[in-house]
């Protein structure tokens, strides 16, 4: 089974940063023209090296690719090239040999990609309701406990735990 990983929220924890420095520029978050400026022009090569991982998931990934249970990618949006590059670099220099894929602002996921019988993880819910329209299987990347629908996690290590592994498995029946 295809599980697509995605990077700001679930691997590291870039999005908490660079709110917490959109709001030091004095940026309205809501300011969807000045907020994607700041991502293009954001130095993300220097942000990677400085920013930490979210519960070992370097590591983590590492212990789900020697189980072999998933077929594992990153799905990644970006804002601009660099973003991209950096990315890819920060993911490479941890000897991580699976396939990066970027995805232009703007463009949803389960287009760059066929999400059918997939799994994706993301912090993002916006993300998440696509995909499952479409027919993967949603994972809420999340340290808050709710019921929005989806199967939820706060730790990749959760995807080789026998609970996560039951409602997958139910998530994957109820489609056919």
């Amino acid at each position: 089974m295809n599980l697509y990983l995605d990077f700001d929220g679930v691997i590291v924890d870039s999005i908490k940063v660079t709110y917490k420095m959109i709001e030091e520029e004095g940026i309205d978050i809501n300011d969807t023209k000045r907020v994607r400026e700041f991502y293009r022009n954001l130095d993300w090569f220097k942000l990677l090296d400085e920013i930490d991982q979210i519960n070992n998931s370097i590591k983590n990934i590492k212990k789900l690719q020697k189980t072999h249970m998933y077929n594992l990618y990153i799905l990644t949006t970006v804002n601009s090239l660099e973003e991209g590059e950096a990315k890819i670099r920060y993911i490479r220099k941890f000897g991580l040999n699976i396939p990066i894929i970027c995805v232009p602002k703007g463009i949803d996921k389960s287009i760059m990609v066929d999400p059918r019988n997939s799994i994706l993880v993301d912090d993002y819910s916006g993300n998440l309701y696509p995909w499952e329209r479409l027919g993967g299987i949603g994972v809420k990347f999340t340290n808050e406990v709710k019921d929005n629908g989806f199967i939820t996690i706060s730790s990749l290590s959760e995807l080789e735990t026998p609970q996560i592994m039951r409602q997958l498995i139910r998530k994957v029946k109820s489609a056919y």
